[in-house]
């Protein structure tokens, strides 16, 4: 069976043979007959057209009439015929490249169809809509002929499908310049315009000769206006409302109000475009100063969830794909051989990737290893202490390579990121511009090897020993009593206590407990003052869990931040900054808890306070406002979460 697109061809032939879109149905049954008989050798499917080629062609007809590619009239009661609209298509996009080579010739409209064509063949659309729509995403197809329905009872104008709208605005602006560049109109719209803008004379009138006096000022000016969309808009309307004084309009009045018309509509359109770029562009440095904040390192999830400052979510401004756009961009594009902007790592036994910038990764390391300093320092003292009251030792304590051991293994459960950076293979190259580059830099590698993980947490095994040994009972440290203690205490090896879990396992512990606690005593009490508070603090925790990572704790994660913000070295100055900060945050807090509704406690909203407490009078004086900011925030949920019943 032959196709609905080889018919068309064939219309299309047979039309522009005879010279008119209007064929015989008859005749050109006949010229498909005779056409099926000579190429049914090279095309077997033409065999239906053969012997009786009226019932399959139509068939086509009415498959190209739903579609709008022709239309099927009635010449004579008795005699039909087929008009061809793609023929139409072809003759006015010849019309448009004459209007470009001519701008004085009127637009192609409805007028200039025969008059035995039906006006059915053209697809009315609102111009603005069609305009809009086409420059969204231009057509390709041949298939449709539109009529510009114009405003303010304007003549339709008709453009075909093949005719890019871009060629529409593009005749329009040539209509406008060719009526600007005659003395007159000249002189007159350009004092026009410069008396309309006080102030911005200058600015005005460069506009107004760059489009006026330039032949190459057109579509590209109007495109890339910036901040001049007003002045476009300004210049229609003095036209526009020169040409509605007019009582009796000429063919070129018309023509010249449709262009006024079309450009503003097409002003518009950029306009919004260069709005919805520049919304995109701020949405963008806004994610780039967000992955410039702690804690430096993030999932794809995370960043998802960035708001802007007004706490709006920066996905949506732009799209998904372009987030992920410039993650790939960033993450792979290097200049002169050197790293990426954005670096990416995985923690260990874990698919979950992150996202870090190449100047923050040696700060989050050398902040990583103070934290994990006095947690991992306070694990093993406790821990040895055990072991020595069951009489018991570990090779760890005596033998330095195996306390490097115990050491790198406490960094991989208790700061798995730390230990991910450390053994990323972006560190070394890092690491060795830090030390080119900045005064004071302590490497972290030695001949292309990870220094000891002693050095890197500034930790001493002997040390360890005699903090864990000090607080032991005095007959433990008696040679002679602790011997025979041993004897008779020690404990078999299958009873002797395991290594005990990490702080960050036992708070976890802890804050299950307390929330069923907290929903238990609300199911009792039913008193909605209780029920709220139980759901703030339930809300608080589904912050923290967002910020505080899992092999970590609250006060930790506060304590790290503290110690960022608040440089002062007197341990009393240190300690009154730290608590007239809090002050503040919790005089701020109380007066918030008054609005606060379970529903609007969420995570944006506690950055909310905290943004609005960073730029506080009190705190300008602070440096580090990026660590203060994430201190106020954990401060906030910690306060939330223990508000008392």
């Amino acid at each position: 069976m032959a196709t609905s697109a080889n018919i068309l061809v064939l219309l299309k032939f047979f039309a522009s043979k005879q010279g008119s879109a209007v064929i015989d149905y008859t005749a050109f049954c006949s010229y498909l007959k005779k056409y099926a008989e000579h190429h049914l050798a090279d095309q077997p499917a033409l065999v239906d057209y053969v012997s009786d080629p009226v019932p399959p062609l139509q068939r086509e007809i009415d498959k190209l009439q739903a579609t709008r590619q022709v239309l099927v009239v009635n010449t004579t009661p008795t005699k039909q015929a087929i008009v061809v609209i793609p023929f139409f298509n072809d003759l006015f996009a010849d019309r448009y490249k004459d209007l470009l080579a001519n701008p004085g010739q009127a637009f192609p409209s409805e007028l200039d169809l025969p008059k035995n064509i039906p006006p059915d063949i053209l697809n009315r659309q609102n111009a603005t809509e069609l305009i809009f729509r086409l420059l969204n995403k231009p057509e390709k197809v041949e298939k449709t002929l539109y009529g510009l329905v114009m405003p303010n009872d304007m003549p339709t104008i008709v453009l075909p499908s093949i005719v890019p709208a871009e060629t529409l605005i593009s005749a329009s602006l040539a209509k406008i310049r060719l009526l600007l560049s005659k003395g007159d109109h000249h002189d007159y719209f350009l004092k026009k315009m410069t008396i309309s803008n006080p102030g911005r004379e200058v600015s005005a009138k460069n506009f107004f000769l760059a489009f006026a006096d330039k032949p190459d000022a057109g579509l590209d000016m109007l495109k890339n206006s910036g901040d001049l969309f007003y002045l476009w808009n300004q210049l229609c309307y003095f036209i526009r409302q020169d040409y509605e004084k007019i009582k009796e309009y000429t063919t070129e009045d018309v023509s010249r109000l449709q262009a006024v018309q079309i450009i503003e509509i097409a002003a518009s359109y950029y306009k919004d475009v260069a709005q919805e770029h520049q919304k995109k562009h701020q949405a963008m440095m806004a994610l780039e100063e967000q992955l410039k904040r702690p804690p430096y390192y993030y999932t794809l999830d995370a960043i998802c969830k960035f708001t802007d400052q007004k706490g709006d979510s920066l996905l949506g401004q732009y799209s998904e794909e372009e987030l992920k756009n410039y993650l790939h961009t960033k993450s792979t594009e290097s200049i002169g051989g050197s790293l990426p902007e954005l670096l990416i790592f995985k923690a260990q036994d874990s698919e979950q990737r992150y996202f870090i910038r190449k100047d923050k990764v040696m700060n989050l390391v050398v902040r990583l290893s103070s934290d994990a300093r006095s947690v991992i320092r306070e694990t093993i003292t406790k821990h040895w202490n055990q072991v020595l009251l069951q009489y018991d030792a570990l090779p760890e304590m005596k033998d330095q390579t195996a306390f490097e051991r115990r050491l790198e293994q406490e960094v991989k459960i208790q700061e798995p990121i730390l230990y991910a950076l450390l053994n990323a293979t972006f560190l070394p190259v890092i690491d060795s511009e830090s030390s080119e580059s900045v005064e004071g830099h302590i490497p972290f590698f030695y001949n292309g090897m990870l220094i000891p993980y002693s050095e890197i947490l500034l930790m001493n095994r002997n040390e360890l020993y005699t903090d864990a040994r000090i607080i032991l009972p005095f007959w433990y440290t008696a040679p002679l009593i602790s011997w025979i203690a041993k004897l008779l205490f020690r404990p078999a090896k299958d009873k002797r206590e395991k290594t005990p879990k990490n702080s960050a396992e036992l708070y976890r512990e802890e804050e299950e407990n307390k929330r069923r606690e907290e929903n238990l005593e609300a199911e009792i009490s039913k008193n909605p003052n209780i029920n709220k508070k139980v759901a703030l603090r339930e809300a608080a925790r589904i912050a923290e869990q967002e910020l505080v990572p899992q092999s970590s704790t609250l006060d930790r994660e506060l304590e790290s931040y503290r110690r960022q913000w608040n440089h002062l070295l007197g341990k009393i100055e240190n300690q009154n900054l730290t608590e007239d900060v809090n002050s503040l945050i919790r005089d701020y807090l109380r007066k918030c808890m008054r609005t606060f509704k379970t529903t609007s406690l969420t995570l944006s909203r506690i950055k909310s306070i905290a943004e609005t407490l960073v730029k506080a009078p009190g705190m300008q004086k602070i440096k580090d406002s990026d660590a203060l900011n994430m201190y106020i925030q954990l401060y906030l949920i910690k306060l939330i979460k223990n508000v008392p019943m």
